[in-house]
């Protein structure tokens, strides 16, 4: 034989030994460390083949894999062959999410500053996240937030109109309409555009954003690409957002920014505010308002020297497309499909959002909405069910000793399986049923029992702004019409091909026209 053919199938050997001893020594990992956890499967952890023929989702396998281990709150489990730390103690999360968040200040993702669209706060680490979150937070206060409301109330009311259209007889697929409003608020509160996806369903907006939400093979080999090997995907430009999506909205993002800026126009958006901590490097900060307070308006960081340039506005633009579609449109539908099960507890929100209604004088107004309380229970109990995200991560950013004297070294990586916490009958008593009254004000919840935009400094820092749309709109629905879940709806199982919590199937309803009456 060749000598240099059999060199190179020395080496070979040698290679797939050498990987076949460092995975077995990493799969020793959590039995040195005494945590439980299930065997993994050389290479490839505790992942199932199934994962990666989409026949099984992420969260799919956890559920199965946490099964196993009902009264344990650390678990241990094998991402391929790196060891990751399950968390459902409320109490250690607490600790992790806000007490001793300066160990766990980073999400998982690296960030490639080639990419403009990849550049926003959700994958920003460390000081530069620290300082854009200050230089963000002025845009989500009440003042900002009502100067939002009536772009929101004008495609509630397109959505209505062509809602009436609709015979009550008729199946209704209720997501393609909420999507739609859902989308059309993204561009108008965000981008200052009417992107017209009620008016024209099959327009190129709409399909690109779908386009986004959908897992595919290419994005599960992004996604292990960027997990393991991430100094190859940096050279590769490797990105998770599918490259013509974000150049597309990317391109929408630059073209607005041109056109204001040669016109001198000038909107009430988010798109102007970025423009405005471009220019003068800070938003002016008027009176506080005490809901407010999960802003933390008040904590400088003490190095502020992030630069807010053209690729960080549109990344942070870009961001809002990503985290403000799916994940709303989704809560909507969930409340309707509950409400639709409950005729009673659909009855009782309606008559809530009348009477406040009706102190406005016939108007759905901010400080109408604001009044909602048994309105936000019911959002926050299919909060509660449905989290948008159902598992969130955080990394180890400095060695951590926990209360009861387990180490936790940094680098590791936490997996936070919120909707298990929210439906972990030792919180919730029967934690299937759909309850809006448990988040009645006088019920006192665990900090931590209830995380559907995290918690502590990093939580979610548009979630008033998720909530006021998501309110909105059930409001403007229930006071239109009654709903009924359609005889034909199919029994409710989650899309294995969805980046977010999603249903597989249409979730179908009839609806009809409340007629009111003097």
């Amino acid at each position: 034989m060749d000598p240099i053919l059999m060199t190179l199938i020395a080496v070979i050997l040698t290679l797939i030994a050498y990987s076949t001893y460092q995975a077995n020594e990493a799969n020793k990992f959590w039995h040195k460390q005494g945590i439980p956890y299930k065997k993994p499967l050389l290479f490839f952890g505790n992942w199932s083949p199934e994962q990666f023929f989409l026949k099984k989702s992420f969260l799919d396998i956890i559920f199965t894999y946490l099964d196993e281990f009902q009264g344990e709150q650390l678990i241990g489990f094998y991402d391929f062959t790196n060891p990751r730390l399950l968390i459902k103690n409320i109490d250690l999360l607490e600790k992790v999410l806000i007490k001793d968040f300066i160990n766990f200040t980073d999400r998982v993702l690296p960030i490639d500053k080639r990419n403009a669209f990849d550049i926003s706060l959700f994958s920003m680490t460390g000081k530069e996240w620290r300082a854009l979150r200050y230089k963000l937070s002025p845009l989500f206060t009440t003042t900002k937030l009502k100067t939002m409301y009536e772009p929101m109330a004008e495609c509630s009311q397109s959505l209505t109109s062509i809602l009436d259209k609709i015979d009550e007889s008729q199946d209704v697929d209720m997501k393609e309409y909420i999507s739609s409003f859902s989308l059309d608020v993204i561009g108008s509160c965000a981008y200052g555009i009417d992107s017209k996806n009620l008016s024209q369903p099959d327009n190129e907006f709409k399909k690109m954003s779908q386009k986004m939400f959908k897992l595919d093979h290419v994005i599960l080999l992004k996604c292990i690409l960027l997990n393991y090997f991430p100094k190859l995907a940096k050279l590769m430009q490797i990105s998770i957002n599918r490259r013509d999506v974000a150049d597309y909205f990317c391109k929408i993002i630059r073209d607005t920014i041109e056109y204001r800026q040669k016109n001198g126009v000038v909107r009430n958006d988010f798109l102007q505010m970025f423009m405005t901590l471009k220019d003068k490097g800070s938003i002016e900060l008027r009176a506080k308002d005490p809901d407010d307070e999960y802003l933390r308006l008040e904590a400088a960081p003490s190095v502020d020297n992030i630069e807010f340039n053209d690729d960080t506005m549109i990344g942070n633009a870009f961001a809002f497309l990503n985290a403000g579609v799916d994940p709303l449109s989704s809560c909507i539908l969930f409340t309707l499909y509950e409400l639709s099960k409950n005729k009673q507890i659909q009855d009782k929100v309606r008559n809530e959002i009348e009477k406040y209604v009706e102190e406005a004088h016939g108007n759905l107004t901010y400080d109408a909405l604001k009044k909602m309380t048994y309105l936000e229970q019911c959002v926050k109990e299919s909060l509660r069910m449905y989290p948008p995200s159902p598992m969130i991560q955080r990394i180890c950013t400095k060695n951590y000793t926990t209360p009861n004297g387990y180490k936790i070294p940094q680098g590791m990586v936490l997996y936070i399986p919120i909707i298990l916490i929210h439906k972990d009958p030792q919180i919730y008593e029967e934690p299937e049923k759909y309850y809006p009254e448990r988040f009645d004000p006088d019920n006192k919840i665990p900090q931590c029992a209830f995380i559907p935009f995290g918690n502590g400094p990093r939580i979610c820092i548009a979630m008033r702004f998720a909530l006021m749309q998501v309110k909105h709109c059930l409001a403007k629905l229930l006071i239109t019409y009654e709903y009924r879940l359609s005889a034909n709806t199919k029994p409710l199982r989650f899309d294995r091909k969805s980046v977010f919590l999603s249903p597989e199937y249409p979730i179908l309803f009839n609806i009809k026209k409340i007629v009111k009456t003097k």
